[in-house]
């Protein structure tokens, strides 16, 4: 172990777990090592679905998934609604194996895992391996959700040589890090998922999105794309710790260009909610 750690080796994939909230998350490498900045996110969401009155009948669409740990920590924390159902997908095999032995770990009833590709359009008529999400999705009549969640790769190729840490830079997958090339020149490097990610939200109708970011540039970047989609009743911006309180202990919330900013730290989550789950963007 010793050897391992001085060599930079992350000590989650050493000791094979790390808790994502109050889950004991599986992780291995290849796959990408849950990070409680996601877990803080993944739980405010929660809070906020829970203090405003859900729907007896909330289905979650998780996807880059990688150990499965959002769904999970989904479901374990909306246990209390009554149908609940919930979609992990990912381009990795090796992702979808890791997630489903920590579905299997936590117990899970209500949270299942698919191979699918995210950034894939599809064309009608074709097959590929692994099929396009939207194929997938209207194959198994599973076209609407109420909620989509998505941690995809956000690290510009520069940034993951000059930000990210030895020990990420040579043991976790880049794959989940950086995205591929993109061809469109006036997107910023880093940013090629997200006009994918709101395309597929209105394709899915779905209600309130999570997206994660790298930093507060990248936030605003993205709350910008929302915007232009003329799609969203209110978005905001939530840092690390979104809950962070001021000294009089009341929750920090900011106007950054015009975007409802909450909490501690970084820039981490662009949260945009539709006019018909404005009521779900209470907050207490």
């Amino acid at each position: 172990m010793v050897l391992d750690r001085s060599a930079g080796r992350p000590l989650q994939y050493i000791l094979g777990t790390e808790y994502f909230g109050d889950l004991e998350i599986a992780c291995r490498p290849g796959v990408l090592i849950p990070r409680q900045e996601t877990a803080a996110s993944v739980t405010y969401l929660t809070e906020r679905l829970s203090s405003a009155g859900l729907p007896e009948r909330l289905r979650t669409l998780d996807l880059c998934t990688g150990t499965g740990c959002i769904p999970l920590l989904f479901e374990d924390l909306l246990a209390g609604v009554p149908d609940i159902q919930l979609l992990g997908i990912d381009v990795s095999p090796r992702c979808l194996s890791l997630s489903r032995h920590n579905a299997r770990r936590c117990g899970s009833r209500r949270t299942s895992f698919a191979l699918a590709d995210v950034l894939s359009g599809g064309m009608a008529g074709q097959s590929s391996v692994p099929p396009p999400l939207m194929t997938l999705l209207r194959e198994r009549n599973m076209l609407n959700w109420d909620v989509l969640i998505s941690n995809p790769p956000y690290i510009s190729s520069q940034a993951f040589v000059r930000t990210t840490t030895r020990s990420v830079r040579n043991y976790e997958p880049k794959l989940a890090l950086v995205p591929p090339v993109s061809p469109n020149e006036s997107l910023d490097s880093g940013d090629l998922f997200y006009p994918r990610l709101l395309e597929i939200a209105d394709q899915v109708q779905a209600k309130v999105v999570l997206f994660e970011v790298a930093d507060m540039d990248q936030a605003l970047r993205v709350a910008r794309m929302a915007e232009s989609t003329h799609s969203w009743h209110t978005i905001e911006i939530w840092r690390d710790e979104p809950q962070g309180k001021d000294l009089n202990s009341k929750q920090v919330v900011d106007d950054i260009h015009g975007f409802r900013t909450l909490g501690c730290g970084n820039g981490r989550s662009v949260v945009c909610w539709r006019h018909e789950a404005s009521q779900w963007s209470n907050t207490r």
